[in-house]
């Protein structure tokens, strides 16, 4: 019998784990906001993620697999971040470069037990977008039949690692 991971712990193992799998991806908690800093001359690319809060970091790594080449090279990967109080086109443009990350966060989310939920990143009190929660469960249905290479390793190891099945008995809020 395993014992169940606490968040700390679950952070611990999951940077371990994606350090080894992308091996020029160094992750940082405790940041303030999450963040990816390019790769400089002839340093690692860094993703910074909020202290102890394992869909943060899940959901950076998500966005780093995705990411081409090309947009490793750019800080957060060439994306702009409008703060709370986004107009409704600007909402618009985020629920479409997100749905598909949000996909991947959902499968790593399954793959280790821990619960999902969509982050519409709008606290406006506007509701829920239906289209973007069925284009976040049409790339959830991509990543878990046909993921992109970088996606495939991360899911796969998820789902072969020793604390996957530690997760999978921890209260699921």
């Amino acid at each position: 019998m395993s014992i169940p991971m606490n968040d700390d712990d679950l952070c611990i193992s999951l940077i371990n784990l994606f350090e080894h799998l992308f091996p020029n991806l160094s992750i940082i908690s405790g940041a303030d906001e999450p963040y990816y800093k390019a790769p400089i001359a002839n340093t690692k690319a860094r993703i910074f993620f909020k202290e102890n809060y394992p869909r943060s970091l899940l959901h950076e790594i998500a966005h780093y697999c995705l990411a081409g080449q090309k947009r490793r090279k750019l800080d957060d990967y060439g994306y702009w971040y409008t703060e709370c109080g986004r107009t409704n086109e600007e909402q618009q443009l985020f629920q479409l470069v997100e749905a598909r990350p949000q996909g991947l966060e959902k499968a790593m989310c399954k793959a280790i037990g821990i619960h999902f939920s969509p982050s519409f990143d709008d606290f406006s009190s506007r509701p829920i977008s239906e289209l973007f929660l069925k284009d976040l469960e049409v790339h959830y249905q991509e990543m878990i039949t046909n993921p992109p290479p970088a996606a495939k390793i991360a899911l796969e190891a998820l789902l072969l690692t020793d604390f996957a099945i530690a997760t999978k008995r921890r209260i699921i809020t």
